[in-house]
């Protein structure tokens, strides 16, 4: 779940910042894609024309309202005893560690793939771990330096924070919590760290596992009494798929296209995150000190007061207006 700090902090649903935080721990040939609706069964189609689609990561906000609904699944999880033997479950021991255990659930169990490689690290921890009961597969998680830089690496820049510190939410802020969907050995599983174990979703007829995962998550999303979600597909780097597309069909002014466009994707999500990790505050204090040798600065100061007081007023007159027009009495 993503808020508190146990010195992992909280990141970006962001499918460029879930590609390159698998790739600096060493996975490769994979990348996040962003699935904005689970009725385009066309682009859901077309992902898998171009390779394997290894599972889902699912955001949503942790509510916990009066019925003690926080928006988790309301099946039972199963015991270590009930769960298939070799499936890669960890419980998340470590505050804010959900979004990059939550990617490894994924990777770790993704046992089909010929192109999928773990890297060093994760190939290391699944055979080191694979005897571990949950708690402690999740305790080696978060004692992983590795896994951890690589995630406290897109770590938000917070102005005047001290080397080192992390940004601690207020508790006002909106709680977020990732899980992940997958296949493994005829079943859909949802891999979630804060369950007991994992939680069988259903089984899969004609080896189409994602019209269950489907069926679960709208199921899910529509019996909630939140409204924000994110739904990202985990799959096989497009560029492979492409580029095999081209070595059959050199001429496919089609293929050659998407894969211009993936190496542009690829070149952009670089510049975003190097821009996440930028801290800008020394910049910030040296413009300051620029606009303060010329002058400037009070003036500049007065009139941005000026235009946030006119906008607040503008807020309150409109919000004042909208309650004399709707009548009746407010709550």
């Amino acid at each position: 779940m993503s808020g508190g700090s146990d010195d992992w902090c909280t990141i970006e649903s962001d499918p460029g910042v879930f590609t390159e935080l698998l790739e600096e721990v060493g996975v490769k040939n994979v990348q996040l894609e962003e699935i904005y609706s689970l009725g385009d069964d066309e682009s859901l189609a077309a992902l898998q024309e171009l390779g394997p689609i290894y599972g889902f990561i699912f955001l949503f906000q942790w509510k916990n309202d009066k019925g003690g609904n926080t928006g988790q699944t309301k099946k039972p999880a199963l015991t270590e005893d009930q769960s298939p033997p070799g499936l890669f479950f960890a419980k998340q021991v470590t505050t804010n560690a959900c979004a990059t255990q939550a990617l490894l659930s994924v990777v770790m169990n993704s046992t089909s793939s010929d192109t999928l490689e773990l890297g060093k690290v994760l190939t290391e921890m699944k055979t080191f771990t694979a005897s571990f009961p949950p708690d402690l597969k999740g305790e080696a998680i978060g004692a992983s330096d590795e896994i951890r830089t690589a995630h406290n690496s897109f770590a938000p820049k917070h102005a005047f924070m001290s080397e080192g510190k992390q940004y601690t939410p207020t508790g006002d802020e909106d709680v977020f919590h990732f899980v992940a969907y997958l296949p493994y050995e005829g079943k859909v599983y949802e891999l979630d760290g804060l369950q007991a174990g994992p939680i069988e979703v259903g089984e899969i007829e004609d080896g189409d596992w994602m019209s269950v995962a489907k069926t679960a998550l709208i199921t899910r999303m529509e019996s909630s009494t939140a409204i924000k979600f994110n739904l990202m597909a985990v799959i096989q780097d497009k560029r492979i798929g492409l580029r095999k597309k081209l070595e059959v069909a050199v001429d496919d002014n089609e293929a050659q296209a998407q894969l211009m466009m993936e190496e542009a994707q690829r070149k952009s999500w670089l510049q975003e995150n190097q821009r996440r990790k930028h801290n800008y505050v020394s910049l910030c204090v040296q413009l300051l000190k620029e606009l303060a040798s010329k002058g400037s600065l009070r003036e500049r100061v007065d009139d941005t007061y000026k235009a946030v007081s006119e906008k607040k007023r503008a807020r309150l007159a409109a919000a004042a207006g909208g309650d004399d027009a709707g009548g009746g009495e407010s709550k």
